[in-house]
Parts: structure tokens; C-alpha cells; sequence
């Protein structure tokens, strides 16, 4: 398969060039017109598959319960996000629903489903702080505790990628040094964690913080909290929700300029609302009102999760938050795969996957390719 652009995203910036496919992966990258082009996009942009890490759902699949149609209503439906790759991402629940939903991720994992692949699973509680929960049940969060993580990867067959922990309540940061020793990547969230605290939990092995600034200690000019240690620590990853309404946008904009073009890490947070038209829904665990701004918020007022889209967020990193190219699109590509492990993804080079997102000038995707079969319709 031969595709073309006169904006194909190499080396950080847009050029025209040809990419040549086969068996699932980029075999050449050609000059434009170097050959007849199986598919010519004219000035599309062309981008390396979009990434999402931190996702919990969509129309009405929540991974707390999982169930194998709504995975594979999921994975089939996230292309149109410009989606080749996820993390299943669970959330606070109790442990009998997450263990049989991490065994039938796995399974889907280990079957070939046409879609968005699944990566692994992401772990977001219930080893997290009551006191900066959000939307979390109360009832039902936990203290970090190594053999409930145990049993929880022995359910998933290994297949647990990363865990969100509230350093602070790690006794000694035992499980937080356990995860990283057995290569499972550990965010802060969910936090009152001050600076110190995550200092030391990045010593320990902790690479990156739960969508920046919600659900954390904010930043104060004398203790820097959970959010000032998010920004000083230029090695270590930072996920930030840019829709301009989890985080500001020019918070967001501080954000992306302090982490740069190597440290950002774009996620969606989506949930089961996601897919769903405005208005209330009794779903499992919680009652919801989703808005007109796709956000979903409890009878309280707090936010619970979204119904975002990762190619309108590399839009809203561009256009709203005023951030450098590279900086918005390695948040969505090349970022979440250094962080993660995920070899052969996230850039467009000979011998990665053929793992592309082809988006129209108002970032609304044309075409998805996974692996390199096309995924929508054109």
C-alpha cells in the first residue's frame, strides 16, 4: 500500500512524502509522487496513530464491569477518534467486578479484533486518597496493598500496564516500589501528596501524575503540592484532560510549555457516557448528567469523567492552548509510547507499525489505519 501527503508529520514537522506499507508495517518513506499512490490525501495532514492511555469507557461500557460487546463496540468505534492504540482503564470498584473485567480484557487482548488495539490495563484505584476522590466511591477506596495487586494481575495474566497510587497513602511506597520492580508504570493521582512526598515516590520509581491538576494538591507558593511537583520535575511524564474545561486553558497552556515536547501526555479520560446525547443517566455506581460540553458531572457538581475525543484535543493543544506542534502531537503519539513501552509505535519511521491518523484542517479524522488496514469508510 502506497498513501501520500503534501503534510506527512517526520522528524517533528509536516513535509510532503510518500509511505509505503505492507504486513502491518512501514516498509519505505518515499519522496511525494515518487510512485503512483494507492491513496493521495492532497494536504491532509497524516500523523502517527493517536494513543490514549487513560480511557474507562464508551456507550454505556464502563471497564469496572466489562462486557466482551462493549469492548468490541469500543475498539471498533475509537478509529473514528483517530485511535490506534489504548489502555483499558479501570477505576475504583469493588474487586470481584475488576477481576472478572481484567480476565475478559485479557481475553479480547489475546483475540484479533478488527479496531483500535488494547495495549494493556490502567489501573485508577482504589488504591487512591479519599480526600481528593472526585468521582470515585468513597465507600469502596483502599489502602495501597501489594497482594490485592497480586491478585489482580494473576486475573489479567499480566496484562496490567500501569496503576495510579496515592503516594501518600503507600505505607513505606511498598507498592509503588513492587509495580515498578514487576515493569508496571506508577502515576500519582487522586493525591494529596505534597512535594516532598512525591520526590521521594519518584525516587522510588513513580513516572508521571493522573490528569494534571484534578484531583491533586494545587500548587501554593509555600508548599508546592502535588501540581508543583507535576511541573518541576522535568523527567517525569504529566497526562493533562485539554478540553478546556477539566483544566483551564491557559493552565493547560502553562502545563504543555513547562513539560515541553517530551513530557506531555494527552489523554481523554472518557467514560461510559461517552457516545451518549446530553442528559441524566442511572449508570452502575453513580448517577450522571452529561452536558452540552460532553462532561459528565454527578448531583454535586463534580466532574466525572468525559466524553472527549483525542483528535479534537491535539486541536484544542494547537488552537486553544496555543502549544507548539510537537509538543500537541507527541502528547497524543510518540510520548504515551516512550512512556509505556510500546515498541514500534508512535512515530512514522520505517519498521514501526503502520499505525496512522489522517486528519482534515478542522482535526476531524478521514481515515485511520491500524496496522495497516483502513478503518473507515472513505
Amino acid at each position: 500500500m502506497r498513501i501520500q501527503s503534501t503534510r506527512v508529520w517526520l522528524n517533528e514537522q509536516f513535509v510532503p512524502a510518500q509511505l509505503v506499507f505492507d504486513n502491518g508495517k512501514i516498509t519505505a518513506i518515499e519522496s511525494y509522487d515518487a510512485q503512483k499512490a494507492d491513496v493521495d490525501y492532497g494536504d491532509k495532514r497524516i500523523l502517527p496513530g493517536l494513543i490514549d492511555i487513560h480511557c474507562h469507557g464508551y456507550n454505556g461500557l464502563d471497564c469496572n464491569y466489562a462486557t466482551r460487546e462493549g469492548l468490541l463496540n469500543w475498539i471498533e468505534y475509537l478509529p473514528q477518534d483517530g485511535v490506534t492504540s489504548f489502555l483499558a482503564t479501570t477505576s475504583t470498584a469493588p474487586e470481584s467486578n475488576l477481576l472478572e473485567s481484567f480476565a475478559l480484557i485479557s481475553t479480547i487482548m489475546d483475540e484479533d479484533h478488527r479496531g483500535a488495539k488494547i495495549q494493556g490495563i490502567h489501573v485508577e484505584g482504589p488504591q487512591i486518597s479519599h480526600e481528593f476522590k472526585g468521582a470515585h466511591n468513597p465507600y469502596l477506596i483502599q489502602k495501597p496493598d501489594v497482594d490485592q495487586f497480586d491478585r489482580y494481575q494473576k486475573a489479567a495474566e499480566g496484562k496490567i500496564k500501569m496503576i495510579c497510587i496515592a503516594p501518600e497513602k503507600d505505607d513505606d511506597h511498598a507498592l509503588i516500589r513492587y509495580c515498578v520492580s514487576q515493569g508496571v508504570k506508577v502515576a500519582m493521582g487522586h493525591t494529596g501528596a505534597k512535594f516532598d512526598e512525591c520526590a521521594k515516590a519518584i525516587e522510588d520509581g513513580a513516572d508521571s501524575f493522573t490528569h494534571t491538576f484534578n484531583g491533586m494538591l494545587g500548587l501554593h507558593h509555600r508548599e508546592p503540592g502535588t501540581a508543583g511537583a507535576a511541573m518541576f520535575f522535568e523527567d517525569i511524564y504529566a497526562e493533562l484532560i485539554a478540553d478546556g474545561v477539566h483544566v483551564h486553558p491557559a493552565v493547560a497552556s502553562v502545563l504543555g510549555r513547562v513539560k515541553g515536547k517530551d513530557k506531555l501526555i494527552l489523554v481523554t479520560d472518557s467514560v461510559s457516557i461517552k457516545g451518549l446525547k446530553p442528559g441524566f443517566y442511572h449508570m452502575k455506581g453513580r448517577d450522571v448528567t452529561v452536558g452540552e460540553d460532553g462532561c459528565g458531572r454527578l448531583p454535586n457538581g463534580k466532574l466525572a469523567g468525559s466524553s472527549n475525543r483525542m483528535n479534537v484535543m491535539v486541536g484544542n493543544l494547537i488552537e486553544m492552548m496555543k502549544l507548539p506542534l510537537a509538543t500537541a502531537i507527541n502528547a497524543a503519539t510518540i510520548n504515551p509510547a516512550k512512556r509505556m513501552g510500546f515498541a514500534r509505535k508512535g512515530l512514522i519511521e520505517t519498521g514501526f507499525d503502520a499505525d496512522l491518523c489522517v486528519l482534515n484542517d478542522d482535526y476531524s479524522v478521514a481515515q485511520t489505519w491500524v496496522l495497516g488496514e483502513a478503518m473507515l469508510h472513505e
